[in-house]
């Protein structure tokens, strides 16, 4: 008998039982990634466990689709599967460590760490803050108990709808005392101030207020990272938010994509300067006009133009 005749003889000789368990064993092998039941694991959610530990991804479907486009997984090393926990989508503990995604955050009192008032990170020492993927004590005097983040800004705006996708932003934060932009203490009044409109990251302008002023965000060589809140006039009324127009349309959201100009009372404020000053309004609009240095035209009462900023005839 050849050796080609004994393998069909042994396969054919497998009983039906055998496969059905065949089929078990396999079925367990793939399923076991998924333990329905356990605390911090849902087989939907960020935080899942395999044969080789507790891993993060943000496709709920990696362990099917192992190759899916933009998905990234990371294993947590040295987790305790017995006293892991699940803060959210991106945070989790174990009595010894804390994770943001799959990055150990460091310096950090594993035992008092939560997620406070809008998700701020903290411990009972620390409040802390990231450089994009690593998460690091904060440098500035801001007290943990009272920590929060404040300031809620448009990370997507969708141009057919109209509909901005609000996030709590982590470069402002404040306590019970003071106002923090980016670790830094800012000069401002801390129960009244608030965002007014914009965000520098997805519109011409970004806008803030207090009791007493209108502030900006402007762009400065040096820093890290390189903005800082700047003080643009005394407040006043009213206080308009203008949109811009691009070829006679009007660019949907004010509030979430407002133009660099900003009606304040009699004046006109251009990004961090006051443009034109004591001026009786009658009608504002601003255009778009484009080029290499994005020019936006402010038209005041149909006859004075600005161009960034400048008077036409400058």
């Amino acid at each position: 008998m050849t050796t080609k005749e004994k393998f069909w003889n042994w396969v054919m000789g497998i009983k039906r039982k055998h496969v059905v368990w065949a089929c078990v064993v396999v079925f367990l092998i793939i399923a076991l990634p998924f333990p329905a039941g356990a605390i911090f694991l849902n087989w939907k959610g960020s935080y899942q466990l395999n044969i080789k530990g507790i891993f993060w991804t943000n496709y709920p479907f990696t362990y099917w689709f192992p190759l899916w486009d933009n998905c990234h997984v990371g294993y947590l090393e040295d987790a305790s599967i017995w006293s892991f926990r699940v803060l959210d989508d991106e945070w989790a503990k174990d009595k010894n460590h804390v994770w943001h995604m799959y990055y150990p955050v460091k310096d950090v009192d594993a035992a008092t760490f939560e997620l406070g008032p809008n998700g701020i990170p903290k411990d009972k020492y620390h409040v802390f803050v990231s450089d994009l993927w690593d998460y690091y004590p904060s440098q500035c005097d801001i007290d943990p108990a009272t920590a929060e983040y404040f300031v809620q800004l448009p990370i997507s705006f969708d141009y057919f709808t109209g509909e901005a996708k609000l996030s709590w932003v982590e470069e402002w934060m404040r306590d019970s005392r003071h106002v923090y932009y980016y670790e830094r203490r800012v000069d401002v009044d801390r129960a009244t101030f608030r965002w007014l409109a914009g965000h520098s990251w997805c519109s011409p302008g970004e806008w803030y207020v207090d009791k007493d002023f209108v502030y900006t965000v402007r762009r400065v060589e040096g820093y890290n990272p390189p903005f800082e809140l700047v003080r643009v006039d005394s407040l006043r009324e009213p206080l308009e938010i203008i949109p811009y127009f691009v070829d006679g349309i009007d660019a949907r959201d004010t509030i979430y994509h407002p133009s660099c100009y900003l009606r304040n009372g009699s004046n006109i404020l251009y990004k961090d300067s006051v443009a034109v000053r004591d001026i009786d309004v009658k009608s504002l609009r601003v255009e778009y006009i484009g080029g290499v240095y994005s020019q936006y035209d402010c038209i005041i009462n149909d006859t004075l133009r600005l161009q960034n900023g400048k008077r036409e005839d400058e």
